[in-house]
């Protein structure tokens, strides 16, 4: 589906395509050849003109069906491209090409090359998220509508309550993701089994070398078996596509007609169904829905590959390059999806304050009575008079006169919605003091 020319639009992005695309990684591996040759030079392992030849290497049109038709011959990850480029090189520099590496050097420095190039597009997305969804809690900070538990309307609460409880949540993912920065962007230079052995005693300083021309971190030691970094990164991407489902799920419930209060924006062009001209689908929300359950599935997947027998494990590792990819596109989906969603949130606040209904002061009137009758004896007689008005269809104030005093009998016409409005300054105030030192770079 991320491929697909008809639907491929719902399942990644231009830009996540640009990272995974074929092209784009053989791309990425030539690069960490290239590095190698060029930290292998800097410590005196090959000559300087075998790693100058290798570099111009970039500048190769590299045929892919070449590769792959010498991938399927040798039966081997990454000979096929190693070949093709030998064949390119002069004399004794095609010998120092992909010199004393293996396939998980380039292969796992590669795949933290896409993490890092992913996390900081789901960064920016998040952050300006974050930022949209500050400013529309600002906005709706005391629009009053109903709090719902177990589906059904509750005590009131404002818009803006809501909208900073999503604010929030991804704010701690932000943070989440700052934490992480150094624990992923690590390199990977371990050899056959990881202990650099080829390398003799320059073995450290060829690995410093090579991670630090990538602008990655050094392991203290190899990673080869040691899968908890990407595992860790896609259960947190699982967490931030969760929580833009749980955002869109919302909207997805709000916007049912007989609800009203929340609808996506819609463009003239947009047809709900071609049998049921009326229709309004809540295309955004259901797709963000869906791609969410999909990288909690691919999450678990990584969580699986963390068990390796030994010091290399095909049967977990090759797995990442199946779900791996798919976990990063389906979440730049999302995340672009999710910032369409809120930056064209329709608010109906008519409809909020049509639903509120008859317990929408139930609470307060209950901690007003409490005062006066003790809690228990106030819930139960609200309780009963909340059900006789429901199954005699009868003014609730007829029920509680007598029971009740004027003072509380007058918040029946009130619409409160607590410390409401006051979360919503709290939530604004911390997020805008973090961000003040951020922006939308994955610094």
């Amino acid at each position: 589906m991320i491929d697909s020319k008809i639907f491929g639009h719902q399942w990644g992005t231009p830009e996540s395509r640009a990272i995974f695309a074929e092209k784009a990684r053989v791309a990425r591996w030539l690069d960490i050849v290239i590095v190698l040759a060029q930290a292998q030079a800097e410590c005196g392992i090959i000559p300087s003109d075998s790693a100058y030849e290798i570099a111009r290497l970039r500048c190769a049109e590299l045929s892919l069906d070449d590769i792959a038709a010498r991938t399927r011959k040798t039966s081997h990850s990454t000979l096929g491209m190693i070949q093709v480029l030998r064949d390119l090189l002069p004399g004794a520099s095609a010998e120092h090409v992909y010199f004393g590496a293996t396939v998980q050097d380039i292969t796992d420095t590669s795949q933290v090359l896409e993490l890092r190039a992913t996390a900081s597009l789901l960064w920016r997305d998040l952050w300006l998220l974050e930022g949209d969804l500050l400013q529309l809690a600002v906005r709706h900070r005391s629009t009053p509508m109903a709090g719902r538990t177990h589906g059904q309307p509750g005590s009131p609460i404002s818009f803006g309550f809501k909208v900073a409880s999503w604010a929030d949540e991804v704010g701690r993912h932000l943070q989440r993701m700052r934490e992480g920065r150094d624990r992923w962007l690590v390199g990977q230079l371990g050899g056959a089994v990881g202990t650099l052995a080829f390398f003799g005693d320059r073995a450290l300083d060829l690995r410093a070398a090579f991670c630090r021309r990538l602008s990655l971190r050094e392991p203290d030691i190899a990673w080869l078996c040691a899968r908890d970094r990407l595992a860790e990164f896609a259960h947190l991407v699982a967490m931030c596509v969760t929580s833009l489902a749980r955002i869109a799920n919302e909207v997805y419930a709000l916007q049912r007609g007989e609800i009203g209060e929340l609808a996506e924006r819609t463009h003239s062009s947009t047809v709900g169904s071609i049998t049921m001209p009326h229709k309004r689908n809540p295309e955004l929300s259901e797709q963000i829905v869906t791609l969410a359950r999909l990288v909690r599935a691919q999450a678990s997947v990584l969580t699986d590959t963390m068990v390796h027998e030994h010091e290399r494990d095909g049967r977990s590792w090759k797995a990442e390059w199946v779900v791996f990819p798919e976990i990063c596109q389906f979440a730049l989906a999302a995340a672009a999806m999710a910032r369409e969603l809120v930056s064209g949130l329709e608010v109906d606040p008519d409809a909020m304050n049509r639903n509120l209904g008859v317990g929408s002061s139930s609470e307060r009137l209950l901690s007003m009575m409490s005062a006066r009758l003790g809690k228990h004896r106030a819930q139960g007689l609200l309780q009963e008079a909340y059900r006789r008005a429901r199954e005699e269809r009868r003014p609730l104030a007829a029920l509680l006169e007598g029971q009740a005093t004027d003072t509380e009998l007058a918040e029946l016409s009130h619409v409160n919605v607590g410390a409401s409005s006051l979360m919503v300054d709290r939530v604004v105030e911390t997020a805008g003091r973090r961000r003040s030192s951020e922006s939308e770079q994955w610094q």
